[in-house]
């Protein structure tokens, strides 16, 4: 099988010849570390590796705002973004660094949401014609593609408010979130159709939402059915009527979340961290082939346990997981700089070895 078509069956819920393989994002830091390990120049790991490539597509879905400089000196800079977000960050030669910080954000009433909401529109201007150019060459590689949009709770918490101001929203002005979530929704399902009928395939619609932290959900699973489950109902439907499997990366405990994306027609999840207690083990157990499980393997095994941690956090996990199909190897986040180039490698042979379907 090529690793488009393996990807596609797995995620249509079929079984392939094999568990599919990707690991999605290396640091920058880990790449330099293999470089001294044993990887050799300019050749990526997904590639050194044999991985099935799997690369995503998106567009702009932010207001549109003018971006503006608001403070500045020589060590951090606030700026506003095309949302209306107020950030700041600390210069590249600083040498200091903290991740960027929200400082403000311009819509928190129904007013101020009410000034800004028409520039949501479907507009080809979206989308560079450099990302065009970029999917003609992944289509002639016959690699699997997945439209990406930003999914529209995380537009509202994330992109648009912030937490602080966002979350307190969904008790506090739950109709204005549902206008906020429903209009993005509107707007997103209107791009992908656009392109769609411009004639781009696509293999799945594939959304990055953090909906969820160490300790289970950011809200309630009430306000998942009152605010997010009927727009997620949507984007189910409209790649049921594409042929498109739907896909949810959520960093955190998913534990609680899970039956309420099986219940929506959610087809895999992803990436499924180990350190916040999500285990394929007991997942497969509880749901079976309900929804493809896609990760869930330790990082901090792989840079910190024995030879035989990992060996039994690989072997066991991939034979509970592929059981009847759906399963995909990833790592349970992103690869990170404290594993080795050898207990990498030897992690990806423990998968061909126990992954592959008779």
């Amino acid at each position: 099988m090529t690793s488009r078509s393996r990807l596609q069956l797995t995620l249509h819920h079929g079984i392939a010849d094999r568990v599919p393989m990707t690991d999605t994002c290396y640091w920058p830091q880990t790449v330099e570390r293999w470089r001294t390990e044993g990887l050799p120049d300019g050749v990526e790991p997904a590639d050194h590796f044999g991985l099935d490539p799997l690369a995503t597509f998106g567009f702009r879905s932010d207001l549109g705002l003018p971006e503006e400089v608001l403070e500045e000196n020589e060590r951090w800079r606030i700026y506003r973004g095309p949302n209306g977000c107020s950030v700041k960050e600390w210069k590249p030669d600083s040498g200091e660094y903290a991740p960027p910080a929200r400082v403000d954000c311009l819509v928190k009433t129904w007013e101020e949401w009410r000034k800004v909401r028409d520039r949501l529109t479907v507009d080809p201007a979206r989308v560079a014609e450099a990302d065009y150019e970029r999917y003609r060459q992944l289509r002639e590689r016959d690699t699997f593609i997945a439209l990406s949009p930003t999914e529209p709770m995380w537009f509202l918490i994330e992109a648009l408010t912030g937490f602080q101001d966002g979350l307190p929203m969904l008790a506090a002005e739950p109709e204005l979130a549902r206008d906020i979530i429903t209009r993005h929704a509107d707007f997103t399902l209107g791009m992908c159709q656009y392109l769609v009928d411009r004639g781009l395939k696509f293999d799945a619609l594939w959304f990055f939402a953090d909906l969820c932290y160490k300790n289970g959900m950011l809200f309630s699973p009430q306000c998942y059915r009152e605010l997010v489950r009927p727009v997620h109902a949507r984007f189910k439907e409209w790649c049921a009527a594409h042929d498109l499997p739907l896909l949810l990366h959520c960093d955190g405990d998913v534990r609680e979340l899970l039956p309420l994306l099986i219940e929506v027609g959610f087809d895999a999840i992803q990436p499924l961290e180990a350190r916040c207690g999500n285990d394929v083990r007991d997942l497969k157990q509880e749901y079976g082939t309900g929804i493809v499980f896609f990760g869930n393997i330790s990082a901090d095994v792989l840079a910190d346990g024995t030879d035989d941690e990992v060996e039994a956090e690989v072997t066991s996990k991939v034979l509970a997981a592929k059981a009847g199909g759906g399963y995909i190897y990833h790592i349970d986040h992103s690869v990170p700089p404290t594993i080795s180039l050898a207990r990498y490698a030897r992690a990806l042979a423990l998968v061909r070895e126990h992954g592959a379907y008779d």
